[in-house]
């Protein structure tokens, strides 16, 4: 099976798990979120394994905590967004990156507070911004997929369609210092598809979940997660290549690793929450 096959048959596994898991209920949503969040962790480790200047044992011990850590903020969001407990929880997320200051006391690094920055980088880049995932599923008060569902297609539609306008039609590039193969075809042709693609959840949307959303904010959603995404490619695309690796792991077949499939929605999760948190009510 040639590589496009491959990505295609990946592709639609993993549309039919995260599709099926945010659909069911919120506990649902909840858990493939922080599995989601653990698998990520667990890459970004690997990736930056070499990187920590400490003893084998600690490295070990820097990916559980974070992995917990991580876990946690996912579920402290889940829960305020919820309305399950109060909102001043939020102010709990801000100790993590801290204690990581704390730890370093004990670990009798070289450098430790290179490995505080690489601790907490992994907060800051994979929990945070997909914790922001529960404040679109609970945007409207009760749980409801519309929004993240919705962001979660763009994001795909963007990825592929950019993907494959790139591959047969690509001719100017849009960032080669840091990622050679990507070009302003395929960036418009993903932006297309998600304009397409937004117009085909507006009509379908309301009569599955009951939720009347105009086109406009679809649209707007659509393009916010395009360019969004695109930066969140182009920012893992940085950080490999700084790393000298070509993908963050090998989980996904014809995707790379799950930082490699999530790395357009770790942007737009929390930009598109942003727009509809201070433009919408």
């Amino acid at each position: 099976m040639g590589d496009i096959g491959t990505r295609i048959v990946t592709g639609i596994f993993f549309l039919i798990v995260m599709i099926g898991g945010v659909m069911l209920s919120e506990y649902s949503f909840l858990i493939l979120f922080c599995l989601l969040v653990v698998l990520c962790i667990n890459e970004f480790h690997g990736i930056t394994h070499n990187l920590l200047t400490s003893t084998p044992k600690w490295k070990s011990t820097y990916k559980l905590i974070n992995t917990i850590f991580s876990v946690v903020i996912f579920g402290i969001v889940f829960f305020v967004a919820s309305k399950k407990i109060k909102l001043i929880s939020l102010s709990l997320i801000c100790g993590f990156p801290l204690t990581w200051l704390v730890i370093e006391m004990y670990t009798k690094s070289e450098r430790p507070f290179y490995n505080v920055c690489l601790n907490s980088m992994a907060i800051f880049y994979i929990a945070i911004p997909l914790s922001s995932a529960s404040l679109l599923a609970f945007h409207d008060g009760d749980y409801s997929w519309h929004y993240l569902l919705a962001i979660m297609v763009f994001a795909w539609a963007n990825d592929s369609w950019a993907y494959l306008s790139g591959r047969f039609l690509g001719k100017h590039k849009l960032f080669e210092r840091i990622s050679p193969k990507k070009t302003w075809e395929g960036f418009f042709g993903g932006m297309i598809a998600t304009i397409v693609f937004a117009y085909i959840v507006y009509l379908l949307f309301p009569k599955w979940t009951g939720y009347s959303v105009s086109l406009t904010t679809y649209i707007i959603l659509a393009i916010i997660t395009s360019i969004t995404s695109t930066y969140g490619d182009l920012a893992e695309s940085m950080i490999k290549r700084n790393l000298q690796i070509k993908d963050t792991g090998t989980a996904l077949p014809g995707h790379g690793g799950f930082l490699d499939r999530f790395d357009g929605l770790i942007f737009s999760l929390p930009a598109c929450t942003l727009y509809l948190t201070f433009f919408m009510k």
